[in-house]
Protein backbone atom coordinates (compact mmCIF):
# COMPACT_ATOMS: atom_id res chain seq x y z
CA UNK A 1 0.00 0.00 0.00
CA UNK A 2 1.68 3.03 -1.04
CA UNK A 3 1.60 6.27 1.48
CA UNK A 4 -1.04 7.98 -0.17
CA UNK A 5 -3.26 5.25 -0.01
CA UNK A 6 -2.61 5.02 4.01
CA UNK A 7 -3.62 8.69 3.99
CA UNK A 8 -6.86 7.85 2.12
CA UNK A 9 -7.49 4.85 4.33
CA UNK A 10 -6.42 6.94 7.21
CA UNK A 11 -8.90 9.87 6.75
CA UNK A 12 -11.95 7.26 5.81
CA UNK A 13 -11.63 5.59 9.29
CA UNK A 14 -11.09 9.31 10.96
CA UNK A 15 -14.47 10.72 9.50
CA UNK A 16 -16.04 7.06 10.49
CA UNK A 17 -14.71 7.66 14.09
CA UNK A 18 -16.12 11.21 14.52
CA UNK A 19 -19.63 10.18 12.76
CA UNK A 20 -19.65 7.54 15.51
CA UNK A 21 -18.85 9.87 17.91
CA UNK A 22 -21.32 12.67 17.65
CA UNK A 23 -24.08 9.71 17.17
CA UNK A 24 -22.80 8.78 20.51
CA UNK A 25 -21.10 5.24 19.76
CA UNK A 26 -18.09 5.34 22.08
CA UNK A 27 -16.70 2.08 21.08
CA UNK A 28 -17.35 2.20 17.46
CA UNK A 29 -15.30 5.70 17.63
CA UNK A 30 -12.27 4.53 19.27
CA UNK A 31 -12.53 1.58 17.21
CA UNK A 32 -11.97 3.78 14.07
CA UNK A 33 -9.69 6.10 15.59
CA UNK A 34 -7.10 3.30 16.27
CA UNK A 35 -7.63 2.23 12.81
CA UNK A 36 -7.16 5.45 11.51
CA UNK A 37 -3.34 5.48 13.28
CA UNK A 38 -2.83 1.79 12.54
CA UNK A 39 -3.47 3.30 8.77
CA UNK A 40 -1.25 5.91 9.15
CA UNK A 41 0.92 6.71 12.39
CA UNK A 42 1.49 10.57 11.44
CA UNK A 43 -1.84 11.06 10.82
CA UNK A 44 -1.72 13.68 13.05
CA UNK A 45 -5.69 14.46 13.39
CA UNK A 46 -6.42 10.85 14.28
CA UNK A 47 -3.98 11.30 17.20
CA UNK A 48 -5.67 14.06 17.99
CA UNK A 49 -9.19 12.81 17.96
CA UNK A 50 -8.46 9.86 20.02
CA UNK A 51 -6.93 11.91 22.85
CA UNK A 52 -9.76 13.95 22.78
CA UNK A 53 -11.68 10.65 22.97
CA UNK A 54 -9.83 9.68 26.02
CA UNK A 55 -10.48 13.15 27.67
CA UNK A 56 -14.06 13.36 27.05
CA UNK A 57 -14.31 9.23 28.76
CA UNK A 58 -12.17 10.05 31.67
CA UNK A 59 -9.26 8.17 30.84
CA UNK A 60 -6.53 11.09 31.05
CA UNK A 61 -3.90 8.71 31.47
CA UNK A 62 -4.28 7.59 28.21
CA UNK A 63 -5.04 11.20 27.05
CA UNK A 64 -2.06 12.67 27.90
CA UNK A 65 -0.14 9.80 26.36
CA UNK A 66 -2.00 10.32 23.14
CA UNK A 67 -1.69 13.57 23.53
CA UNK A 68 2.59 13.62 23.73
CA UNK A 69 2.30 11.71 20.31
CA UNK A 70 0.85 14.19 18.68
CA UNK A 71 3.21 16.94 20.01
CA UNK A 72 6.04 14.45 19.00
CA UNK A 73 4.96 15.10 15.16
CA UNK A 74 3.97 18.79 15.45
CA UNK A 75 5.74 20.89 17.66
CA UNK A 76 3.39 23.87 17.64
CA UNK A 77 1.48 25.26 19.77
CA UNK A 78 -1.81 23.85 20.37
CA UNK A 79 -0.62 20.01 21.05
CA UNK A 80 1.55 21.50 23.96
CA UNK A 81 -1.19 23.38 25.28
CA UNK A 82 -3.90 20.36 25.19
CA UNK A 83 -0.96 18.20 26.29
CA UNK A 84 -0.19 20.63 28.92
CA UNK A 85 -4.23 21.18 30.12
CA UNK A 86 -4.72 17.30 30.49
CA UNK A 87 -1.58 17.15 32.52
CA UNK A 88 -3.03 19.65 35.03
CA UNK A 89 -5.97 17.46 35.37
CA UNK A 90 -3.74 14.75 36.15
CA UNK A 91 -2.13 16.89 38.85
CA UNK A 92 1.27 16.33 37.20
CA UNK A 93 2.48 19.99 37.18
CA UNK A 94 5.64 19.85 36.71
CA UNK A 95 5.51 18.17 32.91
CA UNK A 96 2.20 20.54 32.59
CA UNK A 97 4.61 23.23 33.39
CA UNK A 98 7.01 22.52 30.50
CA UNK A 99 4.55 22.48 27.84
CA UNK A 100 2.59 25.25 28.72
CA UNK A 101 6.49 27.01 28.65
CA UNK A 102 6.77 25.67 24.91
CA UNK A 103 3.57 27.39 24.17
CA UNK A 104 5.18 30.41 25.52
CA UNK A 105 8.60 29.91 23.66
CA UNK A 106 5.94 29.73 20.25
CA UNK A 107 3.73 32.28 21.11
CA UNK A 108 5.45 34.55 23.77
CA UNK A 109 2.13 37.17 24.51
CA UNK A 110 0.47 34.09 24.86
CA UNK A 111 -2.52 35.03 27.74
CA UNK A 112 -4.36 31.75 28.09
CA UNK A 113 -1.00 29.74 28.41
CA UNK A 114 0.23 32.43 30.92
CA UNK A 115 -3.15 31.66 32.78
CA UNK A 116 -2.41 27.84 32.85
CA UNK A 117 0.76 28.76 34.52
CA UNK A 118 -0.74 30.63 36.88
CA UNK A 119 -2.74 27.65 37.45
CA UNK A 120 0.36 25.68 38.08
CA UNK A 121 1.97 27.76 40.75
CA UNK A 122 -0.84 28.53 42.82
CA UNK A 123 -1.29 24.48 42.49
CA UNK A 124 2.16 24.00 43.67
CA UNK A 125 1.95 26.88 47.01
CA UNK A 126 4.23 29.02 44.48
CA UNK A 127 1.78 32.08 45.19
CA UNK A 128 3.85 34.90 44.02
CA UNK A 129 4.89 33.12 40.86
CA UNK A 130 1.46 32.89 40.23
CA UNK A 131 -0.04 36.87 40.77
CA UNK A 132 3.30 37.48 38.75
CA UNK A 133 1.86 35.21 36.06
CA UNK A 134 -1.54 36.66 35.94
CA UNK A 135 -0.30 40.24 35.37
CA UNK A 136 -1.87 39.96 31.62
CA UNK A 137 -4.74 37.28 31.70
CA UNK A 138 -6.49 39.39 34.01
CA UNK A 139 -6.49 42.21 31.73
CA UNK A 140 -7.29 39.93 28.55
CA UNK A 141 -10.17 38.15 31.31
CA UNK A 142 -11.06 40.96 32.58
CA UNK A 143 -14.67 39.41 32.39
CA UNK A 144 -14.00 35.81 33.62
CA UNK A 145 -15.00 35.66 37.82
CA UNK A 146 -12.85 32.69 37.98
CA UNK A 147 -9.47 34.31 37.38
CA UNK A 148 -10.11 36.63 39.54
CA UNK A 149 -11.20 34.36 42.23
CA UNK A 150 -7.78 32.23 41.30
CA UNK A 151 -5.99 36.01 42.08
CA UNK A 152 -7.80 36.09 45.19
CA UNK A 153 -6.80 32.80 46.46
CA UNK A 154 -3.44 33.25 45.57
CA UNK A 155 -3.09 37.32 47.47
CA UNK A 156 -4.81 35.66 50.64
CA UNK A 157 -1.93 33.46 50.86
CA UNK A 158 0.59 36.12 50.76
CA UNK A 159 -1.44 37.71 53.54
CA UNK A 160 -2.45 40.73 51.02
CA UNK A 161 -5.95 41.31 52.73
CA UNK A 162 -7.41 44.24 51.13
CA UNK A 163 -6.31 43.45 47.53
CA UNK A 164 -7.93 39.89 47.81
CA UNK A 165 -10.86 41.20 49.17
CA UNK A 166 -10.77 43.59 45.70
CA UNK A 167 -10.36 40.78 43.75
CA UNK A 168 -12.81 38.54 45.03
CA UNK A 169 -15.41 41.29 45.21
CA UNK A 170 -14.81 41.82 41.32
CA UNK A 171 -15.07 37.94 41.04
CA UNK A 172 -18.40 37.67 42.53
CA UNK A 173 -20.22 40.87 40.50
CA UNK A 174 -19.01 38.40 37.72
CA UNK A 175 -19.94 34.98 38.90
CA UNK A 176 -22.60 33.47 36.67
CA UNK A 177 -24.25 31.33 38.80
CA UNK A 178 -25.32 30.94 42.65
CA UNK A 179 -22.67 27.95 43.37
CA UNK A 180 -19.49 30.36 42.23
CA UNK A 181 -21.50 32.78 44.20
CA UNK A 182 -21.66 31.14 47.47
CA UNK A 183 -17.97 30.61 47.02
CA UNK A 184 -17.03 33.82 46.52
CA UNK A 185 -18.70 34.92 49.79
CA UNK A 186 -17.62 32.09 51.69
CA UNK A 187 -13.72 33.36 50.33
CA UNK A 188 -14.58 36.99 51.97
CA UNK A 189 -15.48 35.72 55.05
CA UNK A 190 -12.20 33.98 55.47
CA UNK A 191 -10.75 37.44 55.13
CA UNK A 192 -12.51 38.80 57.83
CA UNK A 193 -11.81 35.90 59.86
CA UNK A 194 -8.05 35.91 59.44
CA UNK A 195 -8.54 39.78 60.62
CA UNK A 196 -9.13 38.59 64.10
CA UNK A 197 -5.67 37.07 64.26
CA UNK A 198 -2.02 38.41 64.52
CA UNK A 199 -0.72 34.66 63.61
CA UNK A 200 -2.47 31.66 63.00
CA UNK A 201 -1.11 28.83 65.10
CA UNK A 202 -2.52 25.16 64.14
CA UNK A 203 -5.14 23.62 63.28
CA UNK A 204 -7.62 25.15 65.05
CA UNK A 205 -6.57 28.44 63.29
CA UNK A 206 -6.48 27.09 59.97
CA UNK A 207 -9.13 25.07 59.91
CA UNK A 208 -11.14 28.33 61.38
CA UNK A 209 -9.98 30.56 58.61
CA UNK A 210 -9.99 28.76 55.81
CA UNK A 211 -13.57 27.26 56.44
CA UNK A 212 -15.31 28.42 59.45
CA UNK A 213 -15.10 25.19 60.71
CA UNK A 214 -14.98 24.36 64.75
CA UNK A 215 -11.97 22.01 65.60
CA UNK A 216 -12.65 20.10 69.30
CA UNK A 217 -9.11 18.13 69.09
CA UNK A 218 -9.09 15.16 72.23
CA UNK A 219 -7.59 14.20 74.59
CA UNK A 220 -4.11 14.50 73.11
CA UNK A 221 -3.93 18.37 73.17
CA UNK A 222 -5.09 21.25 75.45
CA UNK A 223 -8.34 22.22 72.69
CA UNK A 224 -6.34 25.07 71.81
CA UNK A 225 -3.20 24.06 70.40
CA UNK A 226 -4.04 20.81 67.69
CA UNK A 227 -2.12 19.35 65.42
CA UNK A 228 -3.53 16.74 62.61
CA UNK A 229 -2.59 12.92 63.94
CA UNK A 230 -0.68 10.54 61.76
CA UNK A 231 -2.05 6.55 61.61
CA UNK A 232 -3.96 6.85 65.30
CA UNK A 233 -6.24 4.62 66.71
CA UNK A 234 -8.63 6.84 68.86
CA UNK A 235 -8.34 5.88 72.70
CA UNK A 236 -11.91 5.88 74.72
CA UNK A 237 -10.51 8.68 76.83
CA UNK A 238 -9.54 10.72 73.48
CA UNK A 239 -13.55 9.91 72.28
CA UNK A 240 -14.98 11.23 75.79
CA UNK A 241 -12.86 14.27 75.71
CA UNK A 242 -13.95 15.42 72.14
CA UNK A 243 -17.65 14.31 73.07
CA UNK A 244 -17.09 16.96 76.66
CA UNK A 245 -16.01 19.62 74.76
CA UNK A 246 -18.52 19.27 71.94
CA UNK A 247 -21.62 19.27 74.59
CA UNK A 248 -20.24 22.17 76.81
CA UNK A 249 -20.09 24.15 72.91
CA UNK A 250 -23.48 23.27 72.17
CA UNK A 251 -25.21 24.11 75.44
CA UNK A 252 -23.33 27.12 75.49
CA UNK A 253 -23.95 28.61 72.24
CA UNK A 254 -27.67 26.96 72.34
CA UNK A 255 -27.57 24.96 69.61
CA UNK A 256 -31.34 24.46 68.31
CA UNK A 257 -31.21 21.16 66.81
CA UNK A 258 -34.21 18.37 65.80
CA UNK A 259 -32.11 15.17 66.54
CA UNK A 260 -29.02 13.00 65.78
CA UNK A 261 -28.25 10.70 62.97
CA UNK A 262 -25.36 8.58 62.03
CA UNK A 263 -25.09 6.86 58.57
CA UNK A 264 -23.21 4.26 59.32
CA UNK A 265 -22.66 1.22 62.13
CA UNK A 266 -19.18 2.69 63.35
CA UNK A 267 -20.80 5.82 64.59
CA UNK A 268 -23.88 4.54 66.08
CA UNK A 269 -22.57 4.62 69.49
CA UNK A 270 -21.25 8.08 69.34
CA UNK A 271 -24.09 9.66 67.87
CA UNK A 272 -26.34 7.65 70.78
CA UNK A 273 -24.22 8.92 73.07
CA UNK A 274 -24.31 12.50 72.00
CA UNK A 275 -28.27 12.12 72.16
CA UNK A 276 -27.93 11.08 75.81
CA UNK A 277 -26.04 13.81 76.85
CA UNK A 278 -27.70 16.71 74.59
CA UNK A 279 -31.45 14.61 75.32
CA UNK A 280 -31.93 14.89 71.83
CA UNK A 281 -33.83 12.07 70.01
CA UNK A 282 -31.96 9.56 67.95
CA UNK A 283 -33.01 9.46 64.33
CA UNK A 284 -33.27 6.77 61.55
CA UNK A 285 -31.51 7.73 58.27
CA UNK A 286 -33.74 5.73 56.41
CA UNK A 287 -36.92 6.79 58.25
CA UNK A 288 -36.77 10.55 58.83
CA UNK A 289 -39.91 12.43 60.34
CA UNK A 290 -41.10 15.13 58.94
CA UNK A 291 -38.74 17.38 60.60
CA UNK A 292 -38.09 21.28 60.28
CA UNK A 293 -35.28 21.77 63.05
CA UNK A 294 -31.62 20.79 61.51
CA UNK A 295 -30.90 17.45 62.33
CA UNK A 296 -27.11 16.63 63.66
CA UNK A 297 -25.08 14.08 60.95
CA UNK A 298 -22.68 12.61 63.28
CA UNK A 299 -19.43 10.04 61.50
CA UNK A 300 -17.28 8.81 64.08
CA UNK A 301 -13.86 8.28 61.40
CA UNK A 302 -14.51 9.87 58.02
CA UNK A 303 -13.18 7.77 55.33
CA UNK A 304 -15.44 8.72 53.03
CA UNK A 305 -16.57 12.12 51.94
CA UNK A 306 -19.25 10.66 49.69
CA UNK A 307 -20.81 8.98 52.80
CA UNK A 308 -21.23 12.32 54.04
CA UNK A 309 -22.49 14.06 51.52
CA UNK A 310 -24.98 11.31 50.18
CA UNK A 311 -26.07 11.33 54.10
CA UNK A 312 -26.47 14.63 54.12
CA UNK A 313 -28.48 15.35 50.96
CA UNK A 314 -31.41 12.82 52.90
CA UNK A 315 -31.64 15.10 55.27
CA UNK A 316 -35.33 17.13 55.09
CA UNK A 317 -33.33 20.51 55.66
CA UNK A 318 -29.56 21.59 55.94
CA UNK A 319 -28.08 20.60 58.38
CA UNK A 320 -24.70 20.68 60.37
CA UNK A 321 -22.35 17.96 60.38
CA UNK A 322 -19.78 16.62 63.20
CA UNK A 323 -16.89 14.60 62.46
CA UNK A 324 -14.83 12.53 65.21
CA UNK A 325 -12.06 12.13 62.96
CA UNK A 326 -12.01 13.35 59.23
CA UNK A 327 -9.68 11.16 57.50
CA UNK A 328 -10.31 11.71 54.10
CA UNK A 329 -8.31 14.65 53.34
CA UNK A 330 -6.44 13.31 50.71
CA UNK A 331 -9.10 12.18 48.78
CA UNK A 332 -11.68 15.98 49.25
CA UNK A 333 -11.35 18.77 50.35
CA UNK A 334 -14.63 18.65 52.14
CA UNK A 335 -15.41 19.60 55.65
CA UNK A 336 -18.26 19.16 58.09
CA UNK A 337 -19.07 22.12 60.36
CA UNK A 338 -17.46 20.50 63.70
CA UNK A 339 -14.64 18.06 63.91
CA UNK A 340 -12.65 16.61 66.60
CA UNK A 341 -9.06 15.47 65.21
CA UNK A 342 -7.85 15.02 61.86
CA UNK A 343 -5.97 12.04 60.92
CA UNK A 344 -3.89 11.01 58.41
CA UNK A 345 -3.07 7.28 57.30
CA UNK A 346 -4.87 4.86 59.44
CA UNK A 347 -7.45 5.77 61.72
CA UNK A 348 -10.12 3.49 63.83
CA UNK A 349 -12.47 3.91 67.20
CA UNK A 350 -12.17 1.22 69.82
CA UNK A 351 -15.66 0.17 68.94
CA UNK A 352 -14.97 -1.28 65.62
CA UNK A 353 -14.03 -4.94 65.98
CA UNK A 354 -16.59 -5.30 68.51
CA UNK A 355 -20.19 -4.46 66.18
CA UNK A 356 -18.72 -6.54 63.40
CA UNK A 357 -20.53 -10.27 63.27
CA UNK A 358 -23.69 -9.82 65.23
CA UNK A 359 -26.84 -9.83 64.36
CA UNK A 360 -29.28 -6.80 64.32
CA UNK A 361 -30.62 -7.15 67.69
CA UNK A 362 -27.02 -7.73 69.09
CA UNK A 363 -26.04 -4.76 67.67
CA UNK A 364 -28.36 -2.58 69.47
CA UNK A 365 -27.54 -3.91 72.89
CA UNK A 366 -23.83 -3.19 72.09
CA UNK A 367 -24.48 -0.10 70.73
CA UNK A 368 -26.61 1.20 73.10
CA UNK A 369 -23.71 -0.38 75.72
CA UNK A 370 -21.00 1.22 74.54
CA UNK A 371 -22.76 4.56 74.35
CA UNK A 372 -23.97 4.13 78.46
CA UNK A 373 -20.33 4.09 78.74
CA UNK A 374 -19.63 6.77 76.96
CA UNK A 375 -22.14 9.34 78.16
CA UNK A 376 -21.11 8.02 81.64
CA UNK A 377 -17.28 8.40 81.29
CA UNK A 378 -18.37 12.22 79.86
CA UNK A 379 -20.58 13.05 83.14
CA UNK A 380 -17.82 11.66 85.66
CA UNK A 381 -14.08 12.59 84.42
CA UNK A 382 -12.73 15.60 85.36
CA UNK A 383 -13.29 18.81 83.52
CA UNK A 384 -10.50 20.47 81.61
CA UNK A 385 -8.89 24.04 83.54
CA UNK A 386 -8.95 25.71 80.32
CA UNK A 387 -12.49 24.95 79.17
CA UNK A 388 -14.18 27.79 79.76
CA UNK A 389 -11.21 29.39 76.93
CA UNK A 390 -11.90 26.23 74.71
CA UNK A 391 -15.79 27.72 74.48
CA UNK A 392 -14.67 31.33 74.41
CA UNK A 393 -12.45 30.80 71.25
CA UNK A 394 -15.58 30.28 69.21
CA UNK A 395 -18.39 31.98 71.36
CA UNK A 396 -16.57 35.29 72.10
CA UNK A 397 -13.27 35.94 70.01
CA UNK A 398 -13.79 34.00 66.69
CA UNK A 399 -17.61 33.80 66.16
CA UNK A 400 -18.10 33.77 61.97
CA UNK A 401 -18.86 30.18 61.99
CA UNK A 402 -19.93 27.71 59.54
CA UNK A 403 -22.62 25.96 61.32
CA UNK A 404 -24.51 29.42 62.15
CA UNK A 405 -26.20 29.27 58.89
CA UNK A 406 -27.38 26.22 59.46
CA UNK A 407 -28.81 26.42 62.91
CA UNK A 408 -31.58 29.25 64.39
CA UNK A 409 -30.10 32.29 65.49
CA UNK A 410 -29.43 32.29 69.21
CA UNK A 411 -27.54 34.58 71.08
CA UNK A 412 -24.47 32.53 73.12
CA UNK A 413 -24.33 32.25 76.64
CA UNK A 414 -20.45 33.46 76.93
Amino acid sequence: MTDEMKRVASRRHLRYGLAFERTQRPLAALEQFRRAIAADPTMRDAHNALAFHYQQQGLLAKAADTFAAVATLADDYFAHFNLGFVLIELERYDEAEREFQRCLELDPNDTAAQLELAYIYAARGEYAKAVTMLEKPRQRYYDDWAVFHLLGRCLFQLQQFDEAQQAWQHALALAPHAEAQFDLLACLQSIERRREFHTCTGLKDDLYVHEGVICLGSAMDDGITIHPLHNYHLREHDIVRTIQRFVALARSSKWQLGGIVAPDLTSKPLAAALAQLLELPLLNLHHLPNITTPILLVIAVGHSADLFTIARERLPIPSPGFCLAVNWMKHSPLWPEVVGVVVEGVCTVPWADELRGLSSAEQMTVIQRIADRLAAQVQYVSGEENLPRQIRYYTRHHRRLAINSLLPTTKPRL
